[in-house]
């Protein structure tokens, strides 16, 4: 089997990585568990900056269902809707000024890394140091972190590769998250 590829980044596949990046964080639990506690945190400092400056419990609890109603707005609309909708402007500008990203890469795998080269660039990075994994309909995700991540698109591989990829990189992080 041929695992090597070689191909240029488009902006679509940086623009499906960030969207893919969001959602991934949207359905991480520990995500929810800090987005959550923030919001909760939101309505207890509202209702308090409002009694501070004379509102009475009663109509503070009157208003707490709208309180929370702006708390989870606020909260939920910075952590996810302003990457989704921001994130297309950032990506455009970064890629019209990151010239790396539109060099050619020459990616290959095997049962124990995944290799970059790109000019003047060579990384190999063992399966087991990426925390994480993503697949979309359109790309692979390798996280190294919650935020350093390379990208693969599904676009450049046959069907073949795109199961022999998930066969290696699952595989050996599967056992480094048990």
């Amino acid at each position: 089997m041929n695992r090597k590829v070689t191909f240029i980044l488009s902006e679509l596949d940086l623009r499906r990585a960030g969207h893919l990046h969001v959602f991934s964080a949207i359905c991480d639990l520990r995500t929810i568990i800090r987005v959550s506690t923030i919001w909760s945190g939101g309505v207890v400092a509202l209702a308090g900056f409002f009694h501070m400056i004379g509102m009475p419990w009663s109509e503070l609890l009157e208003n707490l269902p709208l309180f929370t109603l702006i708390m989870f707005i606020a909260t939920f609309g910075v952590a996810f809707v302003i990457p989704l909708v921001l994130g297309p402007i950032i990506i455009r500008h970064r890629f019209r000024q990151d010239t790396l990203l539109r060099q050619t890469a020459t990616v290959s795998w095997d049962e124990d890394a995944y290799e970059v080269e790109q000019p003047g660039i060579y990384n190999r990075i063992a399966w087991g140091d990426y925390s994480k994994w993503r697949e979309g309909r359109h790309l692979f995700m390798f996280c190294r972190s919650d935020y350093s991540y390379q990208m693969l698109p599904k676009r450049v591989l046959t069907q073949e590769q795109i199961a022999d990829i998930r066969r290696c990189c699952f595989g050996i992080l599967a056992h480094a998250t048990m």
